[in-house]
């Protein structure tokens, strides 16, 4: 992620009213809870959303007597008492939190290895603990001390049960925002724990919105496409855009319209993309963007959805479904995604990884296994 795609960088919370209204209507009913647990698919927006609230928390530390206005939406009207969910540059506590300085803010996210450009997965247990120290200190500016963990899904269980014993005893005005992209990856007794807001992808023109302000993409045709490879999660464009996720998709599209010729010459392409050393997420851009095709060859045989679907694309998917039983493609989908992950967690060759591609594309290719 480049440095201004980070979510502390958000100009305004595009979408996500009702989880905006549900935690305006807790902060000043004085029902808030001191954890909420924001959850939902990877890249909608749940740490834009933990962001704009630290924004517009801490504003209101220096204009209590203000009545600020929540989510500025260009309506003509509002009601007192709401918070500012929008970016003002003029703000010195909205530009400190964008540089990552204000000092009643504590971010807790993935960090990079020594003398590497890899980012570590597991965020270790002794930064989750920082936020214990950070809580037991004086605010600051004289109001609220607010954390962020992002995500949960990045601890392991010593920083689960760390982060654990920090919610037992949370001090007065600290509050807390998880991420979680995942249900599974939360303990039971942290989410009992929390106030749980659930989050969902956002629509087609809300996603195209948030790219556009994120101003990487200036060609119209890519941000078409891009978008549509979203699925309503513009994280995961940027991630995409910046990792050449267009032409790998493209690449992706070609493989499989060559069927049923399945070799090492056809993924050549490929390979050669996810080689490029300015190419750090090669393979798990290739796990997501085949995890796309599969789902959208999987719907559209289907009829499940009308799907946003160019000639190219259509053609390959055509040509797939030829080869493959419709009932077999989820299974194929968790062996490929299973393989890809094997060559990430231990650091395979990536020539190895796409020929244990292709011989699990063949293991269901349904002419193959008669032979």
């Amino acid at each position: 992620m480049s440095l201004k795609s980070h979510p502390r960088y958000i100009k305004r919370l595009i979408g996500h009213h009702q989880e905006k209204q549900l935690f305006e209507d807790s902060f000043f009913n004085n029902t808030l809870q001191h954890c909420w647990l924001l959850e939902g698919p990877s890249g909608i927006g749940k740490a834009s959303f933990a962001y704009c609230a630290a924004r517009a928390i801490f504003s209101l530390n220096l204009e209590p007597n203000r009545d600020l206005l929540l989510f500025d939406d260009n309506e003509s009207t509002k009601e007192v008492n709401h918070l500012n969910f929008s970016y003002n540059e003029n703000n010195l506590i909205h530009n400190r939190i964008s540089e990552n300085t204000h000092s009643d803010l504590k971010i807790i996210e993935q960090i990079q290895e020594e003398k590497s450009t890899q980012i570590k997965e597991i965020i270790p247990v002794d930064k989750v603990r920082e936020i214990e120290s950070f809580f037991s200190k004086t605010s600051g500016e004289g109001g609220w001390r607010i954390a962020i963990i992002d995500s949960l899904d990045n601890l392991n269980k010593h920083g689960s049960n760390a982060l654990l014993k920090i919610l037992e005893e949370p001090p007065k005005k600290c509050l807390i925002f998880l991420i979680s992209h995942s249900k599974s990856n939360v303990l039971d007794t942290i989410r009992s724990r929390s106030r749980i807001l659930k989050f969902s992808e956002l629509n087609h023109e809300n996603t195209k919105l948030v790219i556009e302000e994120s101003s990487i993409i200036e060609n119209e045709q890519d941000l078409a496409k891009i978008n549509i490879l979203a699925g309503g999660s513009p994280g995961k464009a940027i991630i995409l855009f910046n990792n050449n996720g267009l032409e790998i998709y493209d690449k992706i599209i070609a493989v499989f319209n060559q069927m049923p010729k399945m070799d090492i010459s056809v993924v050549e392409p490929l390979l050669k993309v996810i080689s490029d050393k300015k190419n750090l997420l090669g393979l798990k851009i290739i796990s997501i963007l085949m995890t796309i095709y599969l789902n959208r060859a999987y719907k559209r045989s289907l009829k499940l959805v009308k799907i946003n679907i160019s000639d190219d694309e259509r053609i390959s998917q055509d040509n797939f479904l030829k080869f493959f039983n419709i009932a077999d493609i989820p299974t194929l989908w968790e062996n490929i995604y299973t393989n890809i992950n094997l060559s990430l967690n231990f650091n395979l060759d990536k020539k190895q990884a796409m020929i244990n591609l292709i011989e699990t594309v063949k293991k269901f290719n349904k002419n193959y296994r008669l032979q």
